[in-house]
């Protein structure tokens, strides 16, 4: 895809984006300033963590505007690596679950009124965000493919120096991301409702498809699909369980009385998700961009003859 094409998909798929993010936003701002719009039981916003977690939420959707605008903007190709991502693996944990689990199954299975919200509020919010997931991570994939994918489809060798934390992160993440996704399926099991073990098992998947795209990555064995797998995954067991973690500190309403299981579940999630990412960005910075390995460069000896010398690895950028 030509450059110019690439900032006119990304500028249309951010627009859209940041439109889907006004309804939630208006409705939150409308809760800040008391218009409990959409709720039928104000006792579900008035527990001492809510206020922070509506500002916070909202302060969500402005990271989502404020990527969509940088990744239409001209210069953004010449963004720093780390912001760029970093937001973007993020929002692809927290908004791919609600596109593929959230959304449908409130389709599927309307709440009821007991759960102190109108029956619009639930198909409105996961509407926009499964709206969001698909026009920012659309936007964020045009743009990775124009910027990244000679490291994506070209891995390279990672720095000695390197391979031992690269081993211990892929490992430790790989073990707590099992552990993370039994726990899960375990948390979802005792209410025997379709509903939960549909979710659970779904986050279940994600968690181990971001394992088996780390471990592919860090076997030296790239590919599109090893990477989408690797930050699908990664980001899910992190935004997820760092989100569970959060709700559940933050005496909400949000948090419930989750199981130990489910507790576990959360905690194993946030650390698998760090060590992976992190694992599988060292394994892509490893790799010069479009090339399999380190360039040759001719170095002369001696006898005047310009021997092959590989070129030192560049860095992620």
């Amino acid at each position: 895809m030509t450059t110019t094409r690439s900032l006119r998909l990304r500028r249309v798929l951010g627009g859209v984006a940041t439109l889907a993010t006004l309804p939630y936003v208006t409705m939150k701002l409308s809760w800040l300033t008391g218009h409990l719009v959409g709720v039928t039981d104000p006792a579900l916003v008035a527990g001492a963590g809510m206020p922070a977690m509506n500002v916070a939420t909202v302060l969500l959707d402005l990271c989502v505007i404020a990527l969509a605008v940088a990744l239409a903007s001209r210069a953004a190709l010449r963004l720093p690596a780390l912001p760029v991502l970093l937001p973007a693996w993020v929002a692809t944990g927290l908004l791919v679950p609600i596109a593929l689990v959230s959304l449908p199954l409130t389709l599927a299975a309307p709440p009821g009124s007991g759960i102190g919200l109108a029956p619009w509020v639930h198909p409105m919010v996961y509407g926009g965000f499964t709206v969001q997931a698909v026009c920012l991570l659309g936007s964020f994939a045009a743009y990775a493919r124009e910027r990244w994918w000679g490291r994506v489809t070209g891995p390279g060798p990672v720095p000695v120096a390197a391979r031992g934390l690269l081993r211990a992160l892929s490992g430790g993440g790989a073990v707590t991301g099992v552990l993370a996704a039994g726990l899960h399926v375990l948390a979802g099991a005792p209410s025997g409702r379709a509903i939960d073990l549909v979710a659970t098992g779904v986050t279940a998947i994600l968690v181990l498809t971001g394992v088996a795209g780390t471990l592919r990555l860090t076997g030296g064995r790239s590919g599109p699909v090893a990477v989408l797998g690797a930050w699908t995954g990664s980001a899910v067991a992190f935004a997820g369980g760092l989100y569970g973690v959060v709700v559940t500190m933050g005496a909400t309403a949000l948090g419930g009385a989750g199981s130990a299981a489910w507790g576990l579940a959360q905690v194993s999630s946030l650390l698998s998700g760090f060590a992976l990412a992190v694992a599988g960005l060292l394994a892509l910075a490893g790799s010069p961009s479009g090339s399999a390995g380190p360039a040759a460069v001719p170095v002369p000896d001696r006898t005047g003859v310009r021997w092959p010398h590989p070129a030192p690895a560049r860095t992620l950028g």
